[in-house]
């Protein structure tokens, strides 16, 4: 048939054929990249050093008898949650506080060992708020917000104030003045410590603190208590949905804002000291609602982190961060190995560079022990190289091919091949990868 004949349709033996309607266009394919939401940070303009001054001076306040008409959720206890809750309260709101732990005192800012940093200068060794803003920009490799970096800078020093009338008993130079040391690669000595049991010192502190506001009936305290989901009400947070832990009962709560103080995700990555609560299920659920993330990957891990390096060891190693400053300066083995130039070099590297260059020679050790100097050919099949792998000869091939079965990604912590002497499977030969 030529391409210029014409087929007619068939008539309908009903009645005459009605003019036949134009077939509906297809609907448009779905865009394979959707646009992506605009983040706004709400960062206030103007000068960095006078954004937030200026952006508190130009906001509303509200007048104290009105602050009991507001109620506030805060969904955490740690060192965040239990000081919003307990400064909250005492300004006069009625808040909320939810924690699936059974006590505030087991939130895992309890952890944290090293120190916090203020910008005090009570060393009186140059230091000031916009050097305190600076290291830590620097420390991030210059990818923080600085409106934001300059503002924790700011209040640093009024934290410290908090802490101290919250009773943390910090530790104290001979005359009663608050001690500093140097701590994480800074260079001047501004962070404030007890013993290495600041975070835990701390966290007791901000108990004490919602304890009383607790006793006061300002404060709702809610433990076992797990977040489901968020409520939006016109886009803003204005409840959430939670189970009893206990009972498993789901029940919701409302209130006029919700401050999410669910602490660090860092069990997502291989090599954390981070407790199994700490994960991303609050952010997320937050996530799903409608909330962005800026920059998910820049979340707090410990990059000095030791792998297990056997089943005698329950939980992983983390190097202090005390290693790069007072360390190499204290240590008698240290200063047998390490020159003088050598270590000062070393500390005046950012936090960051500093974490950077221990992990990649971390990882050269890992390698050189997991990974014995042999041919990549020799994991299909070994052959027994001492008199004592003789009577293991038969399953010698068996065993080491089961090398390779491991999970790809992850340092292995016990070698399959235990039951000879000497596993001469390089690791590296089977696929792995290195962390």
């Amino acid at each position: 048939m030529s391409s210029s004949t014409v087929r007619k349709a068939p008539k309908d033996p009903a009645g005459p054929s009605a003019p036949t309607a134009a077939p509906a266009p297809p609907p448009p394919a779905p865009a394979l990249h959707p646009p992506a939401a605009v983040l706004d940070a709400k960062i206030p303009s103007g000068a960095l050093e006078k954004k937030w001054e200026r952006h508190k001076f130009e906001s509303k306040l509200i007048n104290p008898a009105n602050r009991r008409k507001y109620e506030i959720i805060v969904v955490g206890s740690g060192l965040a949650g239990a000081s919003a809750a307990a400064s909250l309260a005492e300004m006069g709101y009625k808040v909320k506080c939810f924690c699936y732990q059974d006590s505030p005192r087991r939130a895992h800012s309890i952890a944290a060992q090293g120190g916090i940093n203020a910008a005090k200068n009570y060393q009186n060794d140059g230091d000031s708020v916009f050097r305190l803003f600076y290291d830590t920009i620097k420390g991030g490799d210059f990818r923080s917000r600085e409106a934001n970096v300059y503002r924790l800078a700011e209040v640093s020093a009024a934290i410290i104030d908090q802490c101290v009338a919250q009773g943390v008993p910090f530790a104290r130079e001979y005359g009663g003045l608050l001690a500093n040391r140097s701590f994480g690669g800074a260079q001047v000595s501004r962070t404030f410590y007890a013993r290495g049991q600041t975070g835990q010192q701390l966290l007791l502190g901000a108990y004490s603190a919602l304890c009383r506001q607790i006793a006061e009936g300002s404060v709702t305290m809610y433990p076992r208590t797990e977040m489901l989901d968020l409520v939006l009400v016109d886009g803003h947070a204005k409840g959430i949905v939670v189970r009893d832990m206990v009972t498993g009962a789901i029940t919701s709560h409302a209130g006029d804002c919700v401050l999410l103080c669910t602490g660090g995700y860092g069990n997502v990555f291989y090599l954390s000291t981070n407790a199994k609560g700490c994960n991303v299920t609050a952010s997320y659920r937050a996530y799903k609602r409608g909330a962005l993330f800026a920059n998910p990957c820049y979340t707090q891990i410990h990059p000095t982190c030791i792998p297990q390096a056997g089943e005698y060891q329950s939980k992983l190693t983390l190097m202090s961060e005390s290693l790069r400053n007072d360390g190499p300066a204290k240590s008698p083995r240290a200063t047998a190995t390490i020159t003088s130039s050598a270590s000062i070099r070393a500390l005046e590297i950012s936090r960051r560079g500093t974490s950077r260059r221990a992990r990649r020679r971390k990882r050269a050790m890992m390698a050189a022990a997991w990974a014995p100097a042999v041919s990549a050919s020799t994991w299909t099949s070994r052959t027994p190289s001492s008199a004592s792998e003789k009577g293991a000869s038969a399953s010698a091939t068996a065993i080491s091919s089961t090398c390779i079965t491991r999970s790809p990604g992850k340092m292995p912590t016990r070698c399959r091949c235990a039951s000879i002497p000497r596993c001469t499977t390089p690791w590296a030969a089977s696929g792995w990868t290195t962390i």
